[in-house]
């Protein structure tokens, strides 16, 4: 039974206790009234019994308002206690409406600074929806402001009470030229404030800020995270590898790499790469990789340019394959590389495949197809790359000798082409035979230009005369003639190929007129 049942029950029997003295007291009179002298003594019992009843009912009323006092006093304490708690959770609030839904009266209620328990009225009016208008208009952010109408209005809002929806609302304000967020919650009143609704407005700028900056980063990284996946999927094998311990974690996406043995945890990266480099590197890049995966020479390269990558053979399934190794350090992270190894092999092999149809393709530009010795385009490069040579004061000693087949049209007109193609073929021989260890080009129909350098040179005038020799022997036998001139590069001199060429070509001349006569 609840204190109020209690009270109750005090109050009743109170009552009947004081009826019951009032009755003993009627009666003691009644009886002294009429036989005082013969019922002195049932008058004085009477008497007395009503004087102890009246006095236990006194004392019953009595506790019931020590009760009552007490009880007033609690439920005093329980209002002052609710309106702190209420106060405390408004005060989570910029401000708060008390709007009255009868007439849209409101009072709006703000803290008061520096006194926690405490709200006050910082501003009322008769109309409320009339004023939120006027403050929508001027304060809101243009695509919000039909938002904040579609919400608060009588309608939405007794339908979401109807439902025991709870109504939140985000929306920005804009206050001294700045975007801000705001969040208000509403509410209906209870009991006999049910004819009030509750709006609380807070500044959640902070907050709602924070959480979109965690959101972006949450959103950056997942994309980083997929990037770095996508990057990641052309490694075979990735190492994580703490620079200051030199432990480390490999990820391996491939079966074959996993083969390997390097483990997928170690305590030593450099000592576990420099004792399986021994067994999977390809024998003839085993010193070099030995070099280059020494901790200190990797990360002096690393400190200077922040990545390195070598390109070196491992022995997968007993054939060497081309690898790429790329070693990195993270941003913002002096304590890890992320070394990489990507299978490059396919990529090698077409290019060297590529390198090799480019290199025939080149040598039949560059190639005479009647004789097989270098061409006129030849020449032209080589002159070019001699030239820049010259200029750079680099170029070191060479001769040219310049040859002209002597006979070309007689042996045409007599003979026929056939013949004439053979004749130039005798005499390309020739100058091939002596001159074995120089490039000779065929520089025109009938004649030859031979750069000579290294033994050659050191032997070029005994040369020269070994092929006139040679020539004179030919004259008296019917065969080919070849008029040859001879001229060394003088550096004080020559500022180009040309130049020397031009004597090498006079002195052939002089030769061709000697063996016309």
């Amino acid at each position: 039974m609840n204190s109020e049942g209690n009270t109750r029950i005090k109050i009743i029997l109170g009552t009947i206790l004081l009826v019951i003295s009032m009755g003993f007291q009627t009666i003691a009179w009644f009886v002294d009234d009429k036989n005082h002298e013969t019922h002195s003594e049932t008058v004085h019992v009477l008497r007395a019994v009503s004087l102890f009843v009246f006095v236990i009912s006194v004392i019953v009323f009595l506790l019931i308002y020590s009760m009552m006092r007490k009880e007033g006093s609690k439920a005093k304490k329980d209002v002052v206690t609710f309106s702190r708690i209420a106060t405390s959770l408004a005060s989570d609030y910029e401000s708060v409406f008390y709007l009255n839904t009868q007439d849209d009266s409101y009072k709006e209620y703000a803290r008061v600074d520096g006194e926690e328990n405490k709200l006050r009225v910082v501003s009322s009016g008769t109309d409320f929806f009339k004023d939120l208008k006027v403050n929508v208009e001027s304060d809101i952010v243009e695509v919000d402001k039909e938002k904040i109408y579609a919400v608060i209005n009588k309608d939405y809002m007794y339908k979401a009470f109807k439902e025991g929806r709870v109504i939140d609302l985000d929306y920005r304000l804009i206050q001294a030229g700045s975007v801000l967020y705001y969040h208000l919650k509403v509410t209906k009143g209870f009991n006999e404030d049910d004819k009030y609704i509750v709006i609380g407005v807070r500044n959640n700028d902070k907050q709602r800020r924070e959480e979109e900056k965690n959101k972006a980063a949450a959103e950056a990284g997942k994309t980083y995270g997929k990037i770095a996946q996508a990057l990641a999927s052309r490694y075979e094998v990735l190492y994580y590898v703490n620079i200051d311990t030199n432990e480390y974690v490999e990820y391996s996406a491939s079966k074959t790499y996993s083969k390997l043995e390097i483990g997928s945890k170690g305590k030593d990266f450099f000592k576990d790469c420099q004792l399986n480099m021994v067994k999977d590197i390809y024998t003839d890049d085993y010193p070099m990789m030995v070099n280059a995966m020494d901790k200190d020479n990797l990360m002096k390269v690393i400190d200077a340019k922040n990545t390195f990558t070598i390109t070196y053979r491992l022995l997968l399934n007993g054939q060497p394959e081309y690898v790429n190794l790329r070693a990195i350090r993270p941003r913002d992270d002096k304590h890890h590389l992320v070394i990489g190894v990507v299978n490059i092999n396919d990529t090698m092999q077409r290019e060297e495949e590529f390198k090799e149809r480019l290199d025939t393709v080149m040598n039949m530009a560059n190639r005479d197809a009647l004789t097989g010795v270098k061409n006129k385009n030849a020449y032209n490069i080589m002159e070019k790359e001699i030239n820049e040579r010259i200029s750079k004061g680099k170029q070191e000693a060479f001769s040219i000798v310049f040859c002209d087949v002597n006979n070309l049209k007689r042996v045409n007109d007599s003979k026929g082409h056939k013949a004439g193609d053979e004749y130039i073929r005798d005499a390309c021989m020739m100058i091939c035979r002596v001159f074995k260890h120089s490039p000779v080009y065929r520089v025109g129909g009938d004649e030859f230009a031979v750069i000579i350098r290294g033994e050659d040179y050191e032997n070029r005038k005994s040369l020269v005369d070994q092929i006139r020799t040679q020539v004179e022997m030919n004259r008296d036998d019917g065969k080919v003639v070849v008029s040859i001139g001879l001229s060394d590069f003088d550096p004080k001199v020559d500022k180009e190929l040309s130049s020397v060429f031009e004597r090498a070509d006079r002195e052939m001349y002089l030769n061709k007129k000697d063996l016309k006569s």
